[in-house]
């Protein structure tokens, strides 16, 4: 057999299995049965493939980057359970998504709207919308005022996002918000978009109206070296990026960081994104794992694998699959991670 024989029949070795549901009706099973198929259903499996590889290295700490408008899109338990379940280990978030997940704790809720209405009569009713979600604007408003007063029971000083969000877990008494699940777990949490949202908005009131004994603040060059430390330690780091913005960006960026403090800065080992945006425009939420490599922040040897789908349905049923490995989910370790002010000490490994 020539070259060009061996060639072909390689290419065409491996068969397309069209989906039986009669054999696979859990999402595991579909997505399993996916691998077999086109487009980005395939893709869709290829990251379930190396999310499984991540969860199962007993070194990677992985690091979740969420942008886009997830809480008010109705993901807020699918991530609250991610945290829960030590899915993720670090997550760093717009501003926006923390903004409307301390919403709801309020008790507070957004509805089922549409895009097809008079967004002038909405403003009228004052009620906010986000594409085809609605919200009552009245409500954002007591909301904002909360984090005009919310720093004064804070020591007066400045603070790294993860501390700002450890303190403000603390104080959420609702059981599905993900800042109180990862204050309970123990989970970092970083936000350097935290001025672009309604608690920044908040928070800048407050120290406009008590500039001249105000020392609280929100020092973000402070996160750089808090979340840097943790990949320093880590002894491999995986990421999972849903959409893109400056979350993607916060976390690709920390090996390039590692590289000008001194430190020797090996890229991400596991990397999966859920996109809806294209490499062709050049900008970060199409961004490819390939084009990372380049920076350094993704090593060549990377398990990675995208899918370009709405977030609302790759994400749920993504983790929904994994929910159904229960082996994988019991036998991974939670990270713990010890700090002593803004200096991580170490990283523990203990059972769930």
């Amino acid at each position: 057999m020539d070259k060009k024989s061996r060639m072909k029949k390689c290419l065409l070795s491996k068969k397309i299995k069209h989906i039986d549901l009669k054999k696979n009706r859990s999402v595991n099973g579909i997505l399993n049965a996916f691998q077999h198929t086109s487009f980005q259903s395939r893709n869709l499996a290829k990251c379930f493939s190396v999310f499984k590889s991540m969860l199962s290295d007993k070194n990677a700490v992985i690091f979740f980057g969420l942008s886009g408008a997830l809480v008010p899109g109705g993901m807020r338990r699918v991530v609250r359970d991610m945290i829960e379940f030590s899915m993720i280990d670090v997550l760093v978030s717009t501003g926006a998504n923390l903004y409307h997940d301390f919403f709801e704790s309020q008790g507070y809720n957004h509805y089922v709207g549409t895009s097809g209405i008079d967004d002038n009569q909405l403003r009228e009713l004052r009620i906010d919308r986000i594409y085809d979600t609605f919200a009552d604007d009245t409500l954002f408003l007591k909301t904002d005022d909360f984090f005009k007063e919310y720093p004064k029971t804070l020591e007066n000083r400045l603070h790294s996002t993860r501390e700002f969000f450890h303190e403000l877990g603390k104080k959420i008494k609702d059981p599905h918000s993900i800042m109180r699940t990862a204050y309970k777990q123990g989970i970092p949490v970083f936000c350097p978009t935290i001025h672009d949202s309604g608690i920044g908005i908040g928070l800048s009131v407050y120290c406009s109206n008590n500039s001249s004994k105000n020392t609280f603040g929100i020092d973000l060059l402070k996160d750089n070296y808090e979340i840097m430390q943790i990949d320093k330690l880590a002894r491999k780091t995986g990421v999972f990026y849903v959409g893109g913005g400056v979350p993607k960006n916060y976390i690709q960026q920390i090996e390039p960081m590692l590289e000008v403090f001194g430190y020797n800065a090996p890229g991400h080992q596991y990397a999966i994104q859920i996109t809806t945006d294209d490499a062709k425009w050049g900008g970060l939420s199409g961004c490819t794992f390939e084009e990372a490599k380049s920076w350094g922040k993704i090593e060549d040897y990377t398990q990675s694998a995208t899918v370009h789908i709405d977030a609302t349905i790759g994400l749920p049923l993504l983790v929904a699959a994994v929910l159904e490995e229960k082996e994988l989910l019991k036998n991974r370790k939670k990270r713990k991670f010890v700090w002593d002010g803004s200096e991580l000490k170490q990283i523990k490994f203990s059972k769930i």
